[in-house]
């Protein structure tokens, strides 16, 4: 007997549309129609988490069929070169992996971007597969009912090519029903920020890679720009979940009142605005892995209940009367000292022990010169490569980039090279083609005479002396970098913390005479 096989992006109205009670396509689809298995491909976490939405819609309107969630990573989710490549393989894939008999496929072309339903609809009209292709209409557009269109027949015989064999990229088919995982396999393309020349990154490195064995929790220390999101994929990635779910919630950008019905759900009507059941990160992680970025700003109350959930494997989501039970490993980073918080009451240390289990640190990077020049080469072939240039840097462009002490690191460096590479008319980058900041910092500083100081019969004041010179030193510092604080701080070798209160106590006057005014 032939199974029924549905293959469809997942959208933003899945599996309802926000603040409105008609459901989205796919729901409709499956109110409407049967199938045996769902193939939801999903371009995201926060797509991963409306499919385990949809899952559980299904399961409380009883609608029969396996759904499978698909992972479908891609960086650019309008690029049809790089949608249909995904596509081609990971719909070979489902074939591969399904049993030898009569399948009856459909694809829905009503979610996903317009280059994704483009994608899916050609995919269709291949005649790889034996296929119907489904367009839904809503019901403001049918009389009140959902209805489903049968557009197979209707557009023709297109003459478009079959299926090229394509080198398959790094998708991640997350089937949840009797279908076995499996991965494609292709060299993923290296990032810039893994290079690891310096001993202290190649020891990081190792030590992540003796981490993913395990499922003990992980805690990525470093500062901001370093490369804590991508080791913790990394990390995932080369473990027995590299197959599930990774889910990243980043806890300094979520506000404080949804902090907990981001991580753990919430039921439908569980506070005002809840009108429907949602998953959370914790749930739409289960199986995988749960990234939890920046983890020193998550709110105390809920550091409680992430205690919790990770020492019991269970949580009650927010509104449920019921607990949920998952299965997920947890990686935390941050860039802010955990110790201070705790002495601090910010951070909860029975948290810390928890999470703390295996701690990697980041080396910023000027304390790694030696992958500074590496990760400058292979961002200007990748940018070359990208837009068929032949952007190159001059020596002295390049000496400031070493030269630099890059404080937002590789995230900084990246950003810097890629600027420059825009903003430069011709094919050689110039000195003044990089940023300011990297050229204030870096030029070296003027050799300075000795002079002899003569001495006054009637004597000075010397510690008002003093503190005119060392003005002056503060007065030039902030010309230099246009009165940013910042930049000024480092041409003198101090914390920006340390000028402001310099400015604010010891040189109020001068700043009120020379017109500088509050930051």
């Amino acid at each position: 007997m032939s199974r029924k096989i549905l293959i469809t992006f997942v959208g933003m109205k899945d599996p309802y549309p926000q603040n409105d009670e008609t459901p989205g396509p796919i729901l409709s689809l499956l109110k409407t129609r049967d199938f045996d298995e769902i193939y939801a491909l999903c371009t995201g976490a926060s797509y991963i988490e409306r499919a385990k939405d949809l899952e559980r819609e299904m399961l409380e309107e009883k609608i029969a069929g396996k759904l499978n969630i698909v992972d479908f990573p891609i960086e650019d989710v309008i690029s049809y070169e790089e949608i249909w490549v995904h596509l081609a393989a990971t719909l070979e894939s489902i074939d591969i992996a399904m049993p030898a008999r009569s399948n009856e496929w459909s694809f829905l072309l009503d979610s996903g971007t317009p280059q994704m339903k483009s994608c899916l609809f050609l995919a269709g009209r291949t005649g790889r597969f034996d296929v119907r292709l489904l367009q839904g209409i809503p019901p403001y557009y049918a009389q009140g009912t959902y209805r489903v269109r049968d557009i197979t027949g209707a557009t023709g015989s297109l003459p478009i090519r079959q299926f090229q064999s394509h080198p398959r990229p790094d998708t991640r088919i997350l089937f949840q029903g009797e279908v076995s995982a499996f991965e494609i396999e292709q060299p993923v393309a290296e990032e810039p920020s893994v290079i690891a020349r310096s001993k202290a990154m190649r020891d990081a490195l190792s030590r992540a890679a003796r981490a993913g064995k395990y499922n003990e929790p992980v805690l990525i220390l470093g500062e901001t720009g370093t490369g804590k999101t991508i080791l913790a994929w990394s990390i995932h990635a080369s473990g027995s979940r590299a197959d599930a779910p990774f889910i990243e919630l980043n806890c300094s950008a979520i506000p404080e009142g949804l902090a907990e019905s981001m991580l753990f759900g919430h039921e439908r009507g569980a506070f005002t605005g809840a009108d429907r059941t949602k998953s959370g990160a914790m749930r739409s992680a289960d199986k995988g892995t749960l990234f939890l970025d920046e983890v020193g700003d998550l709110p105390l109350i809920v550091q409680a209940k992430l205690l919790k959930a990770i020492e019991e494997k269970s949580f009650f989501p927010v509104g449920a009367d019921k607990p949920v039970t998952v299965d997920v490993r947890i990686i935390a980073a941050t860039n802010k000292n955990l110790r201070q918080r705790i002495q601090d009451g910010m951070f909860r240390r029975d948290l810390y022990e928890r999470l703390n289990v295996i701690a990697i640190t980041l080396p910023p990077l000027r304390e790694r010169p030696e992958d500074v020049e590496a990760l400058i080469d292979k961002t200007l072939h990748a940018w070359n490569r990208e837009y068929n240039e032949h952007k190159r840097l001059s020596g002295p462009a390049r000496e400031l980039l070493k030269r630099y002490s890059w404080p937002g690191n590789v995230r900084e460096l990246l950003n810097a090279i890629r600027s420059a590479a825009a903003i430069a008319p011709i094919d050689e980058i110039l000195p003044e083609y990089l940023p300011d900041d990297v050229c204030i910092q870096s030029e070296p500083a003027p050799e300075v005479a000795s002079p002899s100081l003569p001495l006054p019969k009637e004597g000075i004041d010397l510690r008002a002396r003093l503190l005119q010179v060392e003005w002056e030193y503060f007065s030039k510092a902030l010309r230099a970098s246009d009165g940013n604080r910042e930049a000024a701080a480092r041409l003198l070798g101090m914390t920006g913390h340390s000028l402001r209160k310099a400015l604010k106590e010891r040189f109020r006057s001068f700043v009120q005479n020379e017109g500088w005014g509050e930051e």
